[in-house]
Parts: C-alpha cells; sequence; structure tokens
C-alpha cells in the first residue's frame, strides 16, 4: 500500500489491529460477565406479563360493581 515517503517519515493507511483493540473489555468479557454484580439487576418484562393481570383485574372489578347496582 502507497503512502506519504519522506526520508526520515513514512505515513501510510494500512495498520496492524489486534481483535482485542477492538473488545471493551467489562462489557464483552466472558470472566467478567460471570461475576455476580453483573447479574444484579433482572432483565425486561414484557407488557404481556401486565397487562393481562391488569384486564382480568378490571374485568373482575366491572362485575362485582355489576353485581352490587
Amino acid at each position: 500500500m502507497s503512502g506519504i515517503m519522506h526520508p526520515k517519515l513514512n505515513v501510510s493507511a494500512r495498520a496492524d489491529y489486534r481483535r482485542s483493540d477492538y473488545l471493551f473489555t467489562r462489557a464483552q468479557s466472558v470472566a467478567y460477565s460471570q461475576l455476580e454484580w453483573e447479574r444484579r439487576t433482572p432483565g425486561l418484562r414484557s407488557w404481556n406479563d401486565l397487562i393481562i393481570p391488569a384486564l382480568a383485574a378490571t374485568a373482575a372489578m366491572a362485575a362485582v360493581v355489576a353485581a352490587l347496582y
């Protein structure tokens, strides 16, 4: 690959990169991801886990209110 040539300076567009240059140790290391503090928060839950019981409770309350009146 050609580059800027100078007797004391050699500039080129090519560089040697290792795979580890692109990895963020804490986020992508298997050893770090297995630590206890990495698992302290539960995963996100689906809206269905909240909506279905809420609709069932609403329907039950509506049935009770309708039965009372």
